[in-house]
């Protein structure tokens, strides 16, 4: 693919760190490994070849160049940076004098790499290249699009169709155009959970281009990098427009609340142990209003969080009228494993400093403080019925137990939190499927 100058200057404020310059153009025999990270759950990952490092810490949305290795069977391994167990130790059969593509995804329970050639045929005169690899864990198979800016996708057929998780399409030729939008969708349908509207394209006829999808911790919305075949093998990243959040009303304000994002009224009526659905809105820094439904035009709280490209947001409102607050956490909602759930815990109580956490009265979280979020922990869970659970909550030290939900089931496949709502003398348990 061939992006002009001037555009990818701009696009490289947001670009793949680029990382390990070797061409390997003139090493005859030779293989050209170039590494994508798109995996969401660590800092950075180190691969090697027959015991040659190919990059080392490589962070996550980023790629490294067309890199010379070994060619034959070679034993190739990934790990996380300074972790001492490999993620992927395997061998792989590398083609002399070809260029690879090894991309690494998913959540880390189910870790995945794919090893893709970066061939392709001249496509003719008036078209470029082009195929669509899947590593977004979340939404499953998706529909790409390249069209216009702007154009109505309800009028428009994808260029790739029904591309599932961890698989790739071949080249495709496509008629090169002025200017490109790239939109991905869940198969089949028109619900858009990438938007690269903000960005346009030029793909240069004869060129070859691939577009990878992949998470971030978002449950349907997915992030993009582009790829060009050629040497040296550059990388752009270009983020999704769209973020999702979502309101939890752990509040002590008496009435219910109205949320103002923007300036705009977008929920309404939100009462006490209240959980919205996601909001999908743009990428970015928004003014959120909180008003008493009871006060309108009075506002309790004002706050700007800044939603990153591609994730989900949950917004916790806790406290009284006169001294509301917000919790803003980083929502994870990739796809547990089979047969399994995630669940986590928010200590939003309104005066519980801590709490110790029980899971089928086994301690599992010692000092859960106030106004703080656990890690995810993964627990087995039915497909169709669900799994029960009891979920205790005592005062952090004691054997005083300030809440017992002794029946939560957890259907498998899907990510719960529970808040702790309302003060220790009658706390509440907000049970919420995120997704």
């Amino acid at each position: 693919m061939s992006i002009p100058r001037a555009l990818l200057a701009i696009l490289c404020l947001t670009s793949l760190t680029l990382i390990g310059c070797s061409k390997g153009s003139s090493d005859q025999g030779n293989s050209q490994m170039r590494v994508v990270n798109a995996f969401s759950q660590a800092n950075a990952l180190d691969v090697t070849v027959n015991a040659k490092p190919v990059v080392s810490g490589l962070p996550f949305q980023s790629s490294t160049q067309y890199t010379s290795t070994d060619s034959g069977s070679q034993i190739v391994t990934v790990g996380v940076t300074g972790a001492s167990t490999a993620l992927v130790d395997t061998s792989l059969n590398l083609g002399s004098n070809t260029n690879y593509s090894y991309i690494l995804f998913g959540p880390q329970t189910a870790f995945g790499a794919l090893l893709l050639t970066d061939s392709f045929n001249d496509p003719g005169d008036g078209f470029f290249a082009m195929r669509f690899i899947n590593a977004a864990p979340g939404p499953a198979a998706l529909d790409l699009y390249l069209t216009a800016p702007g154009a109505d996708l309800s009028a428009t057929a994808p260029a790739v169709s029904n591309i599932s998780y961890g698989s790739s399409s071949l080249f495709l030729p496509v008629a090169i155009g002025n200017l490109f939008q790239i939109r991905l969708t869940p198969a089949g349908t028109k619900d858009v959970v990438y938007d690269s509207a903000s960005q346009t394209f030029a793909f240069a006829e004869h060129s070859g281009t691939s577009i990878v999808a992949f998470g971030k911790g978002s449950g349907k919305l997915v992030q993009v990098a582009v790829l060009r075949e050629d040497d040296p093998g550059t990388s752009v990243l270009v983020n999704n427009l769209l973020a999702q959040y979502k309101m939890v009303n752990a509040s002590l304000v008496p009435s219910a609340l109205n949320v103002f994002v923007d300036g705009t009224l977008q929920l309404s009526n939100v009462p006490f142990a209240g959980v919205s659905t996601y909001q999908r809105t743009t990428a970015g820094a928004h003014s959120f209003d909180i008003e008493a439904t009871t006060t309108p035009g009075a506002s309790l709280l004002t706050l700007a969080p800044n939603l990153a490209p591609a994730t989900d947001t949950s917004i916790v409102l806790t406290g009284s009228a006169g001294a509301l607050n917000a919790l803003v956490l980083a929502d994870n909602n990739l796809p547990p494993p089979a047969a399994t759930a995630n669940i986590r815990f928010v200590n939003s109580s309104a005066d519980v400093a801590a709490f110790d956490v029980f899971i089928n009265f086994s301690k599992q979280i010692s000092g859960l403080s106030a106004n703080s979020a656990s890690s995810y922990f993964n627990l087995s869970a039915a497909a169709s019925t669900g799994t029960g659970y009891e979920f205790d909550f005592n005062l952090a030290g004691t054997t005083t137990s300030l809440l017992k939900l002794p029946s939560v089931v957890l259907t498998a496949g899907h990510t719960y939190t529970i808040y702790l709502a309302g003060p220790g003398s009658s706390l509440r348990g907000i049970v919420s499927q995120d997704n």
